[in-house]
């Protein structure tokens, strides 16, 4: 990612900012049997190979080799209506064009002995595709400009996530598990003013437990460290002259680390009540500090402060086995919001979320499993009053109201 000049700064927030209807621009859909349960429990469980992603313990208990294969259909729905006491000229559209992410993601876990499974995972845990129609915000002049042009008009943001791990079983009630991350990030990101383009991979590291005190009840918690990339790309300006560019440059990013608590209760031979909490560290994204190798009088370096805070989702859910081939799943989370009025970004429009989930797993035959679920997200509508000095006098004030709909389906082959 690159960034040069006042109004890099209004870009760069695009290339670490995405709207994934999680905290912030994490991506939530990853495994369609946690997904039915809203994630309730995903940390403790050893349902199939892709509870790994949520606790490398889980993996202890995997006893035969498992490939898990998940897919998962995103609808967004989002709306922006300005403020029209704004600047008193008429305000554009703020709807997004019609980008419907499709999200998959792998796992394998092969044990190795008797008390030790490895597991690998292929995710994609951060992440963007957001597309504004033109001319949207506030309006500028009785004929435009539109000022939400200038905080985004379009953005791409990709990670993918290579995870070995190991999962061991130190006790009958014990397990431990803990895993490498190599991930890579590739970014495009434009406004009315600048466009960045730009990539790098970096490592992290997660590692986990489980515990069960008894036969009825069962603990798990799980790290996942942040990681830091240096971005380096290109920034073009849209002006004429040499400050147009490309021009090369770099900045530090740093995403988020994350905690995971889950519990799974045995109410029943059959039935399990489920919680959940995630705190992802959101408050590490302060501020970018942009090197850039554009000419006076571009500010170098620039520098762009998010004020991020953290964020938690808490989850419950009830999972019910109707018959021996048959799972039955429910789930709700409430999950809090990155950003405020002030801070709230035109890239990742984040609010207060509340998911519904429901899902169901089936065996259709022996060592196979098939597992869907569905969620709605109901969003909390955002207010936003940005009057950014680098984009002056684009002001952008109104309120975003979003929602989303998700389906999965997941295929999981023991052999």
């Amino acid at each position: 990612m690159k960034k040069t000049g006042a109004l890099l700064i209004g870009s760069a927030l695009g290339l670490v900012a995405g709207q994934t209807m999680a905290s912030g621009f994490g991506v939530s859909y990853q495994s369609v049997s946690a997904m039915g349960t809203a994630y309730a429990g995903a940390g403790v469980l050893s349902e199939n190979a892709s509870n790994q992603w949520y606790n490398p313990a889980t993996l202890a208990g995997l006893k035969k080799t498992e490939l898990s294969v998940a897919v998962h259909q995103v609808w967004v729905d989002t709306h922006f209506e300005a403020d029209a006491s704004t600047t008193g000229f008429s305000n554009g559209p703020g709807d997004m064009e019609d980008v419907e992410p499709f999200v998959g993601s792998g796992f394998l876990a092969v044990p190795i002995s008797e008390t030790m499974t490895f597991g690998f995972s292929v995710t994609a845990p951060f992440g963007t595709k957001v597309e504004y129609e033109d001319n949207w915000g506030n309006g500028l002049s009785p004929v435009g400009p539109f000022s939400g042009d200038f905080y985004s008009t379009e953005s791409d943001l990709q990670t993918i996530n290579l995870n070995p791990s190991l999962g061991i079983q130190l006790t009958d009630n014990l397990n431990v598990g803990i895993g490498v991350s190599y991930q890579t990030l590739d970014a495009d990101i434009e406004n009315a003013a600048t466009r960045l383009e730009g990539d790098d991979d970096a490592y992290g590291w997660n590692l986990g437990l489980t515990y069960s005190p008894d036969d009825n009840n069962h603990f798990g918690v799980a790290y996942r460290s942040s990681i830091d990339y240096e971005v380096e790309g290109d920034i073009t300006f849209k002006t004429a002259g040499p400050i147009a560019g490309p021009h090369s440059g770099s900045t530090d990013v740093e995403l988020p680390a994350s905690l995971q608590l889950s519990y799974a209760g045995d109410l029943s031979d059959r039935t399990q009540i489920l919680l959940g909490v995630e705190w992802m560290e959101w408050s590490s994204l302060d501020e970018l500090v942009i090197d850039h190798a554009g000419p006076a009088p571009l500010p170098n370096p620039a520098v762009e402060a998010f004020d991020w805070e953290n964020t938690a989702r808490y989850s419950l859910g009830l999972r019910h086995g109707l018959s021996e081939s048959t799972v039955l799943r429910f789930g709700v989370a409430m999950e809090e919001s990155t950003q405020g009025t002030n801070n709230r970004s035109a890239i990742s429009p984040d609010s207060e979320k509340v998911w519904a989930t429901i899902g169901a797993g089936f065996e259709p035959m022996e060592n196979m499993l098939i597992d869907v679920a569905y969620a709605h997200v109901f969003v909390d509508d955002a207010d936003i009053n940005r009057a950014d000095a680098s984009r002056a006098p684009a002001v952008l004030n109104g309120t975003y109201e979003l929602d989303a709909d998700v389906i999965g389906a997941q295929l999981s082959y023991r052999f």
